[in-house]
């Protein structure tokens, strides 16, 4: 015979209370979550639709000195034009959505010594790698913020870069390279600086990277500051130099590690009107 029991009656499902805590972890954690996933996206998204895009201005003719300012971006210098100097206004912009569609700006003005070119990138997003046509007799300051720059056949430049590498052809006049991304401040991160020089004045800043340059003429005062970085020259023949080296002070030897010995083969004189500073923090010197 078959029997047929009740089946066994299954308990209720426990409700869950909303206590004053889970009320507020609700309220709290829910917004947070989605601006977190919104977040998350967003970058994606502006990751993925980041690219170049070749963008050009109208020409800026130069008059008197050129002082520019990029915010990001590579530079060349061309020396040796006869006329007056010209922007050529053609690069590479990188940009991602965080531009709202806003493309960086070019904005020029004549001062009392020159030119000002300024370019700036809405939402700190952006590079522009240009081409300037120098006159020879023109003054130029440029400051790149981490972009590299390549001068060639100018005089009396003040070129930094902020980070980028410094690369030089036949610069004359008074010269200052720097390319600390960290200026005045201990061990920052630098470019290196190389090429050839006939300047008189020159300093040179590297904030811990290299320095290899080659002197076509002997320079009244060249001054060289590494933090930590090699430091190569190659100075004229026939004439006697200055030479001081300044040792590192004991708090950095920790840091840089023991001084290495300089290489200074040219003839040296203390009494010689060509002078050579070079401060390398523990660099490796050669002067010859």
């Amino acid at each position: 015979m078959t029997s047929f029991l009740p089946a066994a009656v299954q308990p209720a499902a426990r409700e869950l209370l909303m206590t004053p805590a889970r009320r507020i972890i609700l309220l709290l954690g829910v917004p947070l979550s989605l601006t977190l996933l919104a977040w998350t996206c967003f970058a994606i998204i502006s990751q993925a639709s980041q690219g170049s895009y070749a963008v050009s201005y109208a020409p800026v003719r130069i008059s008197g000195g050129l002082d520019m300012n990029i915010y990001g971006g590579d530079v060349t210098l061309q020396g040796g034009v006869a006329s007056a100097a010209r922007f050529t206004g053609s690069g590479t912009v990188w940009y991602g959505l965080n531009y709202s569609g806003q493309r960086p700006t070019l904005v020029t003005a004549q001062t009392s010594t020159g030119t000002r070119i300024n370019f700036t990138c809405p939402n700190y997003n952006c590079a522009l790698n240009s081409t300037v046509d120098v006159s020879p007799q023109a003054p130029v300051t440029v400051t790149s913020n981490g972009g590299n720059i390549t001068a060639t056949g100018i005089s009396d430049a003040t070129l930094q870069t902020g980070g980028g590498n410094l690369t030089v052809d036949g610069l004359t006049g008074n010269v200052s390279l720097n390319t600390d991304s960290t200026p005045n401040g201990p061990y920052g991160g630098g470019g290196q600086v190389d090429g050839t020089l006939a300047a008189q004045n020159v300093a040179v800043d590297t904030g811990g990277n290299s320095v290899d340059l080659q002197l076509t003429a002997a320079p009244s005062n060249l001054n060289i500051t590494t933090e930590g970085g090699d430091v190569t020259l190659q100075l004229p023949a026939g004439y006697s130099y200055r030479v001081d080296t300044i040792k590192e002070p004991p708090s950095q030897v920790q840091m840089t590690g023991p001084a290495q010995p300089a290489a200074i083969t040219v003839t040296t004189s203390t009494s010689s009107r060509y002078r050579i500073t070079v401060n390398a923090d523990g660099g490796a010197v050669t002067i010859d």
